[in-house]
């Protein structure tokens, strides 16, 4: 990969009219020197419309309902903005900034407390802060957001929670005043920054007690609702939002729209939020985005895809950003599958696809082919393996690998063609993905390159939406269920610099989605090893990053060694907006983050 970028950059890519500024790190200056003022809308289109609001890391993981819930609902933390500036050597804490908390808790400030195998994290909450409905915020609802992922239900919650990972290893939550939260962990657990921080990180105690009063499923029992300015009425926490950001839930037209309204009494000062309102605009697809945003039809669109860059070079009146992302697309390999449960087959298949070549044409340069175990890429790259795998593409030793494992090519009979395996079965595989035009055609060039070594994938592709592929296991969603062969998504750290709110979730065998669990976890592959379940315990056993990053090392080799997925291309994030938007900063985890200080310049 001579002349990749390097994937440890933080890295924001800002294009506008005949100009590329290239940011790694350092402050944003912005696309304006007016002075925010107050008033106007902003219209925001997504072309990925969730069924739940829930959609965002609690009923399942999906980066447009963090988008669209991000202004109104707030955690302990929230993330840095991508262009902000980072320390040389920077620690997890570094990557986050104090939202409903005061200060990042460390070992450093007295925050985090290790005492043998016990830790105890203390939370100093923001005094003068209310719900959106006027209730005051404390202490009380962080201890309800803890009882609500683990201490009241346990790995019986009512709610289909996509993991309780984390959540599992504390053993209780005391609140000795309104603005102090000291959470007590049963053993030590290195990624307590990741409980109770981001979008939806807190929950009002107050609707939770009226969801607790009945079945306890938030996506099931009705709670009242009164917002002056937002909402009023009674529904489930799926379909309304209460919560504490600069932007207060409005209402959710289906098919449509949602409307968030500014919130004056936000905590945030400063005059912020400037904008009266933000109306988030569902689109079919990222070209109707692309159109709207040519006629002003809409103000910024979420989620382009970087194929739509020439097109949006052509617009003088748009800001266009790029940023590489701490995420991969990827094929994820079904390991119960009749064929795809043999290593050797899954090694062939990562010979045998030509991903530079994606990267080249589909993806014009903008990006590169990371590391066969990829868990610790970009913000997460603290902890990279120095000697990382990196796979070639190599036709001729796939089809030799594949001859000596006695796969054999057929010249006639039902598998013309393609091989069979040793059984004398021909070697067949459906491919799925989402209704999006770069994955079809990524598809197309995925089957024909495995065509090349006699694999053959079936035709036409099964494609489904999004709703239909990341719905959670309860609801026959595709990949929880695994309900697939292969499956192409991107998958992504939920949080900065974090691989455990990945790895483990994504590789532990304790993480396989089934009915008999709950449909709790993420490992949609069934991987199942224990060398790599050992080395995943153990790096969340020390606070410190040294001690971590060893048994961090120890899983990627052993990641690359089984290959449960295959990695196409590290992730690429392309956002837009109308040059009259001025405070954006680009944000790879929430698109929507700092909406408090957008505002309109002319």
């Amino acid at each position: 990969m001579t002349g990749a970028r390097p994937r440890w950059l933080h890295l924001l890519v800002v294009a506008t009219a005949g100009t590329v500024m290239l940011v790694a790190c350092a402050p944003s200056t912005g696309t304006t020197t007016s002075s925010p003022r107050a008033g106007g809308k902003l219209t925001v289109a997504s072309w990925q419309e969730q069924d739940s609001l829930l959609a965002c890391n609690i009923t399942s993981a999906a980066s447009h309902a963090c988008a669209y819930i991000n202004p109104a609902m707030e955690g302990l933390l929230t993330v840095k903005a991508n262009q902000d500036p980072l320390p040389s050597n920077p620690k997890l804490s570094d990557y986050w900034v104090p939202e409903l908390a005061t200060e990042v808790p460390t070992l450093e400030n007295g925050d985090v407390k290790v005492s043998g195998n016990k830790m105890d994290v203390t939370w100093k909450l923001r005094h003068g802060v209310k719900w959106h409905d006027g209730v005051a915020f404390s202490s009380k609802d962080v201890r309800a957001t803890f009882d609500f992922w683990w201490l009241k239900y346990r790995d019986k919650n009512p709610t289909p929670l996509l993991s309780t990972s984390g959540w599992d290893q504390v053993d209780s939550v005391d609140t000795p005043d309104e603005f102090t939260t000291i959470v007590h962990f049963k053993s030590v657990y290195a990624a307590y920054l990741t409980l109770g921080t981001g979008p939806y990180g807190v929950l009002p105690d107050h609707l939770l007690q009226q969801v607790w009063a009945k079945t306890g499923d938030i996506t099931h029992d009705k709670v009242t609702v009164s917002i002056p300015g937002g909402y009023s009425g009674s529904d489930t926490l799926d379909k309304v939002m209460v919560g504490t950001g600069p932007f207060m839930f409005k209402e959710w037209v289906t098919g449509d729209h949602l409307t968030l309204a500014r919130n004056p009494h936000w905590w945030g000062g400063g005059g912020r939020p400037y904008l009266n309102e933000i109306r988030v605009k569902f689109d079919a697809d990222a070209n109707t985005e692309l159109n709207e945003l040519r006629t002003n039809t809409v103000d910024m669109a979420l989620d382009l895809r970087p194929s739509l860059l020439p097109s949006l070079s052509k617009q003088s009146d748009v800001t266009t950003v790029t940023i590489l992302d701490s995420a991969t697309e990827h094929l994820d390999i079904n390991l119960h599958n009749t064929f795809l449960k043999d290593v050797t087959l899954r090694k062939a298949i990562l010979m045998a696809i030509d991903r530079q070549r994606i990267v080249d044409t589909l993806l014009l340069g903008r990006t590169v082919v990371p590391p066969d175990a990829w868990m610790c890429i970009q913000t997460g790259a603290w902890c990279l393996d120095p000697n990382a795998k990196h796979t070639p593409y190599d036709v001729s030793a796939a089809n030799k690998l594949l001859n000596d494992a006695g796969y054999t090519m057929q010249t006639s009979g039902p598998c013309k063609g393609f091989r069979t395996d040793p059984q004398g079965r021909c070697v067949q595989l459906h491919l799925i993905t989402t209704t999006l035009p770069l994955r079809e055609e990524q598809e197309v060039v995925i089957a024909s390159d495995l065509a090349g070594i006699g694999i053959q994938v079936i035709k036409p592709f099964a494609n489904v939406p999004a709703s239909r592929m990341f719905g959670s296991c309860t609801s026959g969603g595709i990949i929880y269920s695994h309900n697939f062969d292969l499956a192409m998504y991107t998958n992504n750290y939920s949080y900065p610099a974090e691989p455990d709110s990945l790895a483990y979730t994504a590789y532990h065998s304790s993480q396989i989605p089934t009915d008999a669990n709950g449909c709790v976890g993420q490992n949609t592959t069934f991987m199942s090893d224990p060398q790599l379940d050992q080395a995943l315990d153990q790096a969340r056993l020390s606070v410190k990053l040294s001690d971590r990053k060893d048994k961090y090392i120890v899983a990627q080799k052993r990641l690359a060694d089984v290959v449960p997925e295959i990695p196409l291309y590290q992730a690429v994030d392309v956002e837009a907006y109308n040059k009259k938007l001025a405070g954006y900063k680009g944000n790879e985890f929430w698109w929507m983050n700092q909406s408090a200080d957008w505002y309109i310049s002319q």
